[in-house]
């Protein structure tokens, strides 16, 4: 008992021993309480794991490379060489080798077979070759062009900035060696407008419109976003166009239906030179508010999109934009106040208190009654579908006829009795309003509205969930076959095509006739279904 004691406490004492060591990794000292410790973290750890399966995975390579790399011993005396012999005894890559034989620095004999050089036509090459010169790195610069730090001292922009005008404009680029040289006249084309002055009257500044509006820098930037203010930007800094900003600031805002030139320049990208060119060529239905031009926002999308096509020519896109303005022309008609025509009054009143009826001619009281809508519901569609009206005594009567052919829809459709509402189907099949509404519109299940409140026909919904339903006496559809003669849905298919099983089809829904199926697989039926 007293030795395992004395074992117990040696090895509490080894345990419990400090060494003073440094890390190898990072070469902090530290303690530590084992000898073989040689790391002061985790984190050190981990990092000279990682270094040293990065450098096993860089050994393994070098490895690899120095195994493939031929030996240039291995080309030895030989008279004859292959190009890849060669370019080991001249220490250039394969590709440099056969660009010289393709400038004729050096000979080759060229079989179908094969290319041979020989060894003394490559020490002969340096017997005739030229003295040394040393190489100038003096750049020709192509003439009427500019280079990237001439266009940045020029315009006083960034080369990010350059760079992207450059590919916006697909400005065309010149090589020369290593250099790169852009068109002077395409430059001037196109950053001209960068070395134009600003009238800052027009526009706002970021901190102009986060004092003016009480507003953070975030929210300018994220509000000019949103609403796709114009902007511009000079030397770094970004201008919000003032009339747009105070128009939405303000309440009042600008037609949605129409841009102002400088939209049309933002969101193209065009000068307004352009945008003047396209609103005049095309005619574009324009207006003029104060000092702006408002131009229509449908027809001058329209003409840049058939104009990117190249399907149409500019005279029919022409008369598409005047088939369309002549359409609003007459919606601006029908949205006009509807005239309405008085009837002589006869005095005539009959007991609920209005007066007497107008010949071919109804009430809203009377449509919201026969057709069992709600009276607000009769008085929208009426206006909206401008229905032929006449006035008698301050009340409104419709003609008859119109609105029979309108109301029609409202009633009940092939004599159907049972109707669902919208909860009744939401809850029974278990659907959201939206697939509820897009399950109705994929059947065409018939409908009726009674006072605001929509009904689905029952025996079309359920026909449409479950469309065995009204062939249940005579036929068997695959899942009925399945669980009553415990076969697979294979075994099935191949029975009916098999022995050719009369079917019928309802859509993509198919069922079975019930004779045949049972004498094909009547050993296999349930005992219970017998």
């Amino acid at each position: 008992m007293r030795q395992k004691v004395g074992e117990l406490k040696i090895h509490n004492d080894r345990q419990n021993m400090e060494y003073k060591k440094r890390c190898q990794w990072c070469g902090k000292p530290f303690i530590a309480h084992k000898m073989t410790t040689l790391y002061c973290s985790k984190i050190c750890i981990e990092r000279a794991y990682k270094a040293k399966e990065k450098q096993k995975k860089i050994d393994a390579v070098e490895a690899e490379q120095s195994s493939q790399l031929p030996i240039v011993e291995s080309v030895g005396n030989k008279p004859f060489l292959t190009p890849s012999e060669a370019a080991i005894l001249l220490g250039l890559s394969k590709a440099t080798l056969y660009r010289y034989l393709a400038q004729g620095l050096l000979k080759a004999l060229q079989t179908p077979a094969r290319t041979i050089i020989r060894r003394s036509d490559i020490e002969r090459m340096f017997d005739t070759c030229h003295e040394y010169k040393k190489r100038s790195y003096h750049i020709n610069k192509v003439s009427d062009t500019m280079t990237m730090k001439e266009i940045m001292e020029k315009y006083n922009i960034t080369k990010k900035c350059a760079m992207r005008r450059i590919d916006k404009f697909q400005i065309p680029k010149i090589y020369e060696g290593r250099n790169v040289f852009y068109s002077k006249a395409s430059i001037d084309k196109y950053f001209a407008e960068l070395a134009d002055e600003i009238n800052l009257e027009q526009y706002y500044t970021p901190d102009q419109m986060m004092e003016k509006f009480n507003m953070t820098r975030s929210a300018v930037v994220s509000y000019a976003l949103r609403h796709k203010i114009p902007r511009i930007n000079r030397h770094h800094q970004v201008y919000y166009s003032k009339i747009h900003v105070d128009s939405l600031k303000g309440g009042s805002g600008f037609d949605p239906f129409y841009y102002t030139y400088e939209e049309i320049q933002y969101i193209y990208g065009f000068n307004l030179d352009q945008a003047k060119y396209y609103v005049k060529t095309y005619h574009v239905e324009k207006k003029k508010r104060g000092k702006f031009t408002l131009i229509r926002r449908e027809d001058f999308d329209r003409i840049i999109k058939e104009r990117m096509n190249g399907s149409l020519s500019i005279e029919e896109i022409n008369a598409k934009i005047k088939n369309e303005q002549e359409v609003r022309a007459e919606e601006e008609i029908i949205d006009a106040p509807i005239e309405i025509a008085e009837y002589p009054d006869d005095d005539t009143v009959e007991d609920d208190g209005n007066y007497g009826k107008i010949p071919g001619y109804i009430s809203a009281e009377e449509i919201a009654e026969r057709y069992k809508q709600n009276k607000k519901w009769v008085h929208y569609l009426t206006r909206t579908k401008r229905v032929p009206r006449v006035q008698k005594a301050g009340f409104l009567f419709y003609d008859e006829k119109v609105v029979e052919e309108l109301f029609s829809k409202y009633t009940s459709v092939d004599n159907i009795t049972e109707w669902y509402t919208c909860d009744d189907i939401e809850q029974k099949y278990n659907m959201t309003a939206v697939a509820r509404r897009s399950f109705t519109h994929r059947h065409n299940i018939p409908t009726k509205k009674e006072y605001g409140i929509t009904y689905y026909s029952k025996v079309h919904v359920d026909y449409a969930k479950n469309p065995g339903i009204q062939y249940a006496d005579e036929y068997y559809t695959v899942d009925q076959i399945v669980d009553i003669y415990r076969v697979g849905k294979n075994t099935v298919y191949n029975a009916i095509r098999h022995y050719k099983v009369p079917s019928l089809k309802d859509g993509n829904f198919g069922v079975y006739l019930k004779t045949a199926i049972d004498k094909i697989f009547k050993d296999k039926k349930r005992p219970e279904q017998q």
